[in-house]
């Protein structure tokens, strides 16, 4: 595969595994915060079933029951939290533009509520905790939409609670995914900067390994990090065990899918990489919602393994159900990678003629 594709190919996968460590991260309150607050076991219970259907993709029920979380629970910033995060998480699954005004809107009341915690109860980790997610979600949404410089120091502010949290708490597994992750991407994406500023992907790694095997419903985020990392280092078949651990309690899960299948693919699997997304594409085409891209994206992905097996049986179908999408509307941010898609379709296409 050329590596220029493979670059391309990889940043979105890397993107639709991140989205799911910043914004399905978990927080079960304990029980002695939750007498702090005065909080009923009730809202941890809302919380657990709203990010399991989150998880399954289920999310309009997902945001129905963070609706009864924040009618209920009006003053807690877990509503409103994980509201944004089905909003975020829906639009990478979807490929729709983010409803800024609506997620900033979220964010706003959950960082407030979380200040008043942090003013309260100085001394507990939850207050850190639940400010550095919502800074977090805002981060990612901003380099996401290309406002790198306001996303990095963002990035910046969100790691220091989450930081702070753990230092409060150092069994707080829940905050090791967001300091691992952040400990990773940082010494990665700024390597000309690790001789002053130290390099910690190591650290970041072992964070996320701990939360992998610590925490309760944050394993997953935890594992979909450590899928993104070892696809982006290179060490594949640990991306093929961090996905597949993922898969065994959500195997339809369309983000682990890709996460597994571009783990496979790379490490020249290509067997069970066809096999994976076969079971993709399936998948998207029976979502209850159209996605267009995802589903070229996945079709490109079973053409190029297909054809490292030498196997051609079935690809002018695929290029063709590719093509078919050419005219189609695509928001802003797709257009550029859906035309490349079309172009290398093609190009097979010209090929296989020859053939």
């Amino acid at each position: 595969m050329p590596a220029t594709e493979y670059s391309e190919r990889s940043r979105e996968v890397l993107c639709r595994l991140l989205v799911f460590v910043i914004c399905v991260c978990s927080a079960f309150l304990r029980p002695s915060f939750a007498g702090e607050l005065q909080s009923p076991p009730k809202l941890s219970a809302l919380v657990a079933t709203g990010i399991d259907l989150t998880m399954r993709q289920e999310y309009d029920r997902a945001d129905s029951v963070f609706n009864l979380a924040t009618d209920r629970y009006p003053h807690h910033p877990l509503g409103y939290l994980y509201k944004a995060a089905v909003l975020e998480v829906k639009s990478m699954d979807f490929q729709d533009p983010l409803n800024f005004s609506k997620f900033d809107s979220l964010l706003d009341v959950a960082k407030a509520e979380s200040q008043k915690i942090i003013e309260t109860f100085p001394d507990s980790p939850f207050g850190y905790y639940y400010r550095g997610t919502a800074i977090g979600y805002e981060a990612y949404a901003q380099a996401e939409a290309g406002n790198w410089l306001a996303g990095f120091f963002k990035g910046l502010s969100a790691a220091s609670d989450l930081k702070k949290a753990v230092e409060l708490d150092s069994s707080f597994y829940d905050a090791y995914v967001g300091v691992g992750t952040y400990y990773y991407w940082k010494s990665r994406k700024a390597e000309f900067l690790n001789w002053a500023l130290g390099d910690h992907r190591a650290e970041g790694i072992r964070l996320l390994e701990v939360a992998a095997e610590k925490a309760n419903e944050d394993r997953y985020p935890a594992l979909s990090a450590l899928t993104a990392i070892y696809l982006d280092s290179g060490q594949f078949n640990l991306a093929i065990r961090s996905a597949s651990r993922a898969l065994e309690r959500y195997p339809d899960n369309r983000i682990f899918l890709f996460g597994f299948g571009a783990a496979l693919e790379q490490s020249g699997n290509y067997a069970d990489a066809v096999q994976t997304y076969q079971r993709l594409l399936a998948d998207i085409q029976n979502a209850h919602i159209s996605n267009p891209y995802s589903e070229i994206q996945c079709r490109m992905s079973l053409i190029n393994a297909k054809l490292a097996l030498k196997d051609t049986e079935g690809l002018k179908s695929q290029i063709d159900a590719i093509l078919t999408y050419d005219q189609y509307e695509f928001p802003q941010n797709l257009k550029d990678r859906a035309k490349s898609k079309f172009e290398q379709a093609r190009n097979i296409r010209a090929h296989l003629l020859v053939q």
